[in-house]
């Protein structure tokens, strides 16, 4: 494999995992050790500044982790890597647990079972038994972040025991997830100024972006890879706003068609509509299939129907068929068959105004897209990531699985950006006549529903087709809580089944080239964009 001159020599499955992705805390720290023992627990003097930067990109992205900040300090001291201000900080957090271990692990199962209120009440428990112990600030954090409680979650800034510098970070974050560009990117360059960490000029950047200011997010991310040059996220993020993939162009050429299929989800199915006629359709056709529901969705999709200011078809069946035969019956109307791109919708996905234009952008770049997919967020809590995009990655035993960085990682406009995609989710993305024809349907074996658009892709990838990740396309998902969280033990069964089919159906043997193949395209793309940046 081709390694791009700006970084050092890296072992090759870590030049693998770097492509991928270079976020997330877990993953930073996996670096992180897997340059430690390819070198026998010692480190070439070169590597050094690669080896603190993974540490310290893990730490920004989770100050109050005391496991990162002790990995962090113990490299500080071999190799100083931290101004004063920082290393003390750092040191605090490194030393920070609760009395009793066990209250931690009551919060943590609250928020893997989606329940909120037992986790918010937990943390307000825990953290009045011990006042001024950091440790459930983090706690805190992540439900105001994670789970868009906000107003709950802006008292616990307004006196942290912490450095004032540090305090700002935190008030940077909630401003961000407030949508106040400004406050936060004043917040965020006075903490770079303070702490000298780069996460902080990253974020800067971003509200710049957000505040419609390009050159000033540019001057900063410029900056930023300077200092990491080997952050495969900013540079591919800094590049594709270069090149204006974040833009919307038209619509995608040809004629298109806009499917959706609903059972018993009237309320979701409403709010969906609503953002799909507020949206910039462009003429582009609607056809919901009515699959045997029982609540209201009839009367919903009746007047919808009844509306002249739109167009949109409805068909109903007596019964649900599932997900994937109901997904090709849409593929097997008249409408559908003549149109030369179809877009698959869920009933509880909202989309933005130019949803149409940012996929018509991405399959101008990328004309032999089979399959164009976007960024999906909780649409209660936005800064909650659901889905980027999909890559097999190699475990330290030789199997595969799916990359899954951004989980439980606030979006901070880190998995925004442009590039091809072993897999792009089903909850929103278009797929071209050419693919129909030449990959074919859904699985019907995947029925009722679950992973019916992944092994779809699947196929595309073993055929040599191309996904392509629109990541600065973002649509909210009305379904917030977690994938095994808040379902009944019947839906879990169909859900670990329907995963026991999709690995069953492809080998190990049959795995390797398509992960492969994307690896090179990741490559390709991914050198193509560092020309952008005359690197």
């Amino acid at each position: 494999m081709q390694t791009p001159t700006l970084w050092p020599s890296l072992p090759t499955t870590l030049e693998h995992s770097l492509l991928l992705s270079s976020e997330g805390e877990k993953l930073l720290l996996a670096f992180a050790e897997s340059l430690l023992e390819a070198g026998g627990n010692e480190l070439a003097p070169d590597l050094f500044p690669t080896f603190s930067g993974f540490l310290l990109s893990a730490w920004e992205s989770s100050l109050l982790s005391a496991k990162t900040a002790g990995m962090l300090l113990t490299a500080h001291e071999i190799l100083p890597c931290l101004n004063e201000l920082s290393a003390d900080f750092c040191s605090t957090c490194a030393s920070l647990k609760p009395s009793n271990p066990a209250f931690a692990q009551q919060i943590n199962t609250a928020i893997a079972n989606g329940d909120l209120e037992d986790a918010k009440n937990l943390t307000v428990r825990f953290a009045a038994q011990e006042p001024g112990n950091l440790f459930w600030l983090r706690f805190a954090q992540h439900i105001g972040l994670l789970w868009g409680e906000l107003d709950w979650y802006e008292p616990w800034l307004e006196n942290p025991p912490m450095p004032r510098a540090f305090a700002r970070i935190f008030r940077a974050d909630y401003a961000f997830a407030r949508k106040d560009w400004q406050t936060a990117a004043d917040l965020y360059a006075l903490a770079y100024k303070e702490t000298a960490l780069v996460q902080w000029l990253v974020r800067e950047g971003e509200c710049h972006l957000r505040m419609g200011d390009r050159a000033a997010a540019v001057e900063c991310w410029r900056r930023a890879v300077v200092a990491r040059p080997w952050q495969t996220n900013l540079l591919l993020r800094l590049a594709s706003v270069i090149r204006n993939d974040d833009l919307p162009a038209a619509p995608p050429s040809g004629r298109g068609e806009i499917l959706l299929y609903s059972w018993n989800h009237g309320f979701d199915l409403q709010r969906c509509l609503e953002a799909l006629h507020a949206s910039e359709l462009y003429g582009c056709p609607i056809t919901v299939l009515n699959n045997g529901s029982t609540d209201n969705t009839a009367e919903i999709l009746k007047s919808w129907h009844e509306r002249t200011d739109v167009d949109l078809r409805v068909i109903t069946l007596p019964v649900n068929i599932g997900a994937p035969a109901a997904r090709n019956w849409l593929l097997g109307t008249e409408q559908a068959r003549a149109a030369d791109w179809v877009v698959f919708l869920d009933d509880d996905a909202l989309v933005p105004k130019d949803w149409l234009g940012l996929f018509g952008r991405a399959m101008r770049n990328y004309p032999n897209a089979a399959v164009v997919g976007c960024r999906i967020h909780s649409a209660a809590a936005p800064m909650a990531l659901q889905s980027v995009d999909l890559h097999f990655e190699c475990s330290a035993t030789g199997d595969y699985k799916l990359c899954d960085t951004h989980l439980n990682t606030p979006d901070f406009g880190q998995y925004s950006y442009l590039r091809p995609a072993l897999s792009v989710t089903g909850c929103c993305h278009c797929i071209t006549r050419k693919s129909l024809d030449a990959h074919g349907h859904f699985d019907l074996r995947f029925s009722p529903s679950q992973f019916d658009d992944l092994e779809r892709d699947f196929r595309v990838a073993q055929n040599s087709g191309q996904c392509i990740y629109q990541g600065f396309l973002s649509v909210g998902h009305i379904k917030h809580s977690g994938l095994m969280a808040g379902i009944t033990p019947w839906q879990k069964a169909n859900i670990q089944g329907n995963l026991s089919k999709l690995w069953g159906s492809y080998s190990k043997e049959a795995i390797i080239p398509m992960a492969h193949r994307d690896w090179e395209s990741l490559r390709q793309d991914f050198l193509n964009k560092l020309s952008t940046l005359g690197i």
